[in-house]
This record gives structure tokens, sequence and C-alpha cells, in this order.
């Protein structure tokens, strides 16, 4: 077997597939800590044009040679146009959702996408919920509320707009289910940061005139890296290949762990304290993921 079809084979293995979705999730959750940053200095859309802006231009120089190719391809261009629109929808009704809810409320409900992933793929690709997934979705939602949620009570627009936001990343994941296979990875994932650059960019401009943009500093421009290389380019393409090639629902399971790297994060960076609640959302979503796995030969026994 020559080198590069090792690679091949490498590349479609469910197994390095998840890792690559769990290794997104890690820096994912780093990236709250980036983000804090940033946003103090920069209104959102206007981070997110300048983001996937750049984004786009490194992808577009990685990827050019397939890009070529894959433009002749409905399917792909369709698909890339998709996410793109999806995962601005899903940024736009989050952030909004967030300026009309607390942060922890907004966190838990995006949080949510988990229980319906399989759902929407129901819905997009025909295939039924199994229990497994079911179960797993809600211990899921059932950890991400026990670090997000303390003690916050109600139901408000921002909430249903948080919600709104969490179908859209659903949605994302079964379309990757329906329409992925055959597609190149890098090709699909370059078209979707140049929809949101343009999206972004045309929100900033009718929302956010009259900013003036601070001089960046060194850690600023070391930031702005590390959101554009690693969150953006390696981890956008790392989750979109690896829903290509897992089961979407276990693989938004695995993508939830966001959340847990997202705290320890904090705690590691900013001292915040850990919590028994904590601890226990955190083996909830590690229960989830053993549902995720195992689940059928667990509810097989279970049965018996």
């Amino acid at each position: 077997m020559t080198a590069h079809a090792q690679q091949e084979k490498l590349l479609e293995h469910p197994g390095f597939n998840k890792l690559l979705i769990l290794v997104a999730a890690a820096s994912w959750g780093l990236s709250f800590i980036v983000m804090k940053d940033l946003v103090s200095k920069l209104p959102v859309f206007r981070l997110l044009a300048i983001r996937y802006a750049l984004a786009s231009a490194v992808m577009v120089i990685v990827a050019w040679p397939a890009l070529k190719r894959a433009l002749r391809s409905s399917r792909t261009l369709k698909l890339g146009l998709l996410l793109g629109l999806l995962n601005f929808a899903a940024y736009a009704v989050q952030t909004l959702g967030l300026s009309l809810t607390t942060p922890g409320k907004n966190s838990f409900f995006t949080g949510c996408y988990c229980v319906m992933v399989p759902f929407a793929v129901w819905l997009i690709v025909g295939e039924r919920p199994t229990a497994r997934h079911v179960l797993a979705g809600a211990i899921c939602v059932l950890g991400i509320g026990l670090i997000a949620v303390d003690g916050e009570a109600g139901f408000n627009l921002g909430d249903l707009l948080t919600l709104a936001g969490a179908v859209c990343y659903a949605d994302q994941y079964a379309c990757l289910a329906r329409w992925g296979e055959g597609a190149d990875s890098l090709v699909v994932t370059t078209l979707e940061f140049i929809i949101m650059a343009i999206a972004s960019l045309l929100t900033t401009l009718v929302f956010e005139r009259g900013f003036v943009m601070p001089s960046p500093t060194l850690a600023d421009v070391g930031s702005m890296a590390f959101l554009v290389l690693v969150c953006s380019c390696f981890d956008f393409w790392a989750i979109n290949h690896g829903m290509m090639h897992v089961d979407p629902a276990e693989g938004a399971v695995i993508s939830a762990l966001e959340a847990p790297f997202g705290v320890a994060a904090s705690v590691a960076l900013y001292n915040e304290h850990v919590t028994v609640r904590m601890l226990l959302g955190f083996s909830m979503i590690f229960l989830a993921i053993i549902v995720s796995e195992a689940g059928d030969a667990l509810l097989a026994r279970l049965r018996r």
C-alpha cells in the first residue's frame, strides 16, 4: 500500500475522525478565553468579519488546486453555501440571545444541539433516531446544564433565540451527513468561510458603523492568529471532515466536550473555582460519550 493510500485510509477511519472532532472541541473550549479579550475590544460581527476573511484567504491558498476542481461540482458548492449560511445564522442568533439572557443559560441552550442532532438527521436524512442516540443526547444536555446554569430561572426571548441557534448547529451536522459523502472537506470549509466572511461584513457595515478600530497589540495579533489558524482553519475542517465519516449523533456528543474543556481552561487560566456541580456535569458528559459509543450493548444488557 502506498503512502498516499495509507493516508486516505486513515482520513476515512471513524476512530481517527472522532479524534479530529475531540481535538477541535478542546481548542474551541480554549478559544473562549481568547475571544473574551478580543470581544472587549471589537464588536462581535467586526471580529467575525476579520476572523473569517483571514481564514478564507488561508484556506484558498491551502485548497486552491482542489478548489478549482471542486467548483465544477454543484453538490460541493451547495453544501459549502448551506453550511456558511447555517453557521452565520447560528452565530447571529446566539449572540443576539446572549444580549437578552445570561451567559450560563446561553451556553446551556446552545449545548442542546446534542439532543437535536438525531432528530435533525431524521428530518433531513430520513434515518430514525435510536434509543442510544436520544439517551446519550439527553445525558449530555443534562451535563452541560450542570456546568453552565447556576440558579438562573425563567425562560425569555434570549433563551428562545439561543435555542434557534442550537437548531442551526444541529442542522449543520445533519447536512454533512446528508450531502457530505464524496465532498472535499477542505473545499467545503473554504466556501463556508467565504460565506461567513461576506455575511459578517455586511452585518457589521449595517449595524456596527462608526466604530473606530483600535491599534492592535502584539497579544491581539497572537490571539487573532490562534483564532484564524487553529480555531477556524483547522477546527472547522476537522469538524466538517470528521462529521462526514462518523455517526452524526456520536460526533455531536464528542463535540459537546467543548463545554468542559472551556471550563477547564477558565479554571487553569482565570482561577475559576471547581465545584461539585461542575464535576458532576463533566461526569455526565463523559457518561453520554460512553452511552453514545457502547449504548446498544448496554441497552441490550439492561433489557435482558
